[in-house]
């Protein structure tokens, strides 16, 4: 059974033993213990939706799940997002060429300890944001194709990490997104994102998506440009 499990062990909860260089703006002492446990939580929800079983398994899970929630919503009271999010972006030093980058370990869509997202590994690529992602069945549409809106919801998420990268706190305005290609279950694609030009306090950015093993000039499954508006230092203090 132990060996089953490490067998199964995701990408995200194999880094986070810290043999990576991670970037985690907000660190977590319990980043590999909860990484450890979203992973397997990850796998259920992925066998939930692939696999059948009976109703006696079904009632055993339903119970379990429950019993757990509540363990957890009576440990603790519920843990707030920090409200200098964006004002470390102007204190803190931008992460590493290479580094994988994290602003919360449980971060919607790519934090290693949150159970609902996708298997991410996001690092700083230049001055862009290259990030490997696979998609678990719990996201599949189309037989074999993730759901675009969970393609877009990454897509947003590494266009956000764009600007921690680039060291500016900026909101999504626009995201135009083309969908070319079917971005395929169970297999890695690659998110590259990039800032195409910047006027003012309007930083335009671009992305693609392409299999993980397709060459760097190949035609990209997914297409997308968009808008982010930056919200400055200085309007950040006078909010404050």
């Amino acid at each position: 059974m132990n060996s089953g499990a490490a067998a199964s062990e995701s990408p995200q909860a194999a880094r986070a033993a810290g043999s990576a260089d991670v970037h985690l703006i907000y660190p977590d002492p319990q980043f590999s213990e909860r990484s450890q446990a979203a992973g397997a939580l990850r796998r259920l929800a992925n066998a939930f939706v692939r696999h059948r079983t009976d109703e006696t398994t079904l009632a055993e899970i339903a119970a379990w799940a429950h019993e757990t929630a509540a363990r957890l919503e009576s440990a603790s009271e519920p843990v707030p997002r920090p409200a200098d999010y964006f004002a470390r972006r102007y204190s803190d030093p931008r992460p590493s060429d290479g580094a994988e980058v994290m602003a919360f370990s449980d971060r919607a869509f790519s934090g290693p300890a949150n159970p609902t997202a996708m298997d991410v590994d996001m690092r700083r690529h230049g001055e862009g944001v290259r990030a490997n992602v696979t998609f678990g069945a719990a996201f599949e549409s189309a037989p074999g194709r993730a759901h675009g809106g969970a393609v877009c919801a990454v897509a947003d998420d590494v266009l956000g990490y764009l600007m921690v990268c680039l060291g500016i706190a900026a909101y999504t305005a626009r995201l135009e997104i083309d969908y070319r290609g079917g971005v395929p279950i169970d297999e890695p694609v690659v998110f590259e994102a990039h800032e195409a030009r910047r006027e003012g306090r309007k930083c335009h950015v671009g992305l693609t998506v392409r299999p993980a093993d397709a060459a760097a000039d190949a035609p990209p499954l997914i297409e997308a440009s968009g808008l982010f508006v930056i919200v400055t230092a200085e309007q950040l203090a006078s909010d404050s």
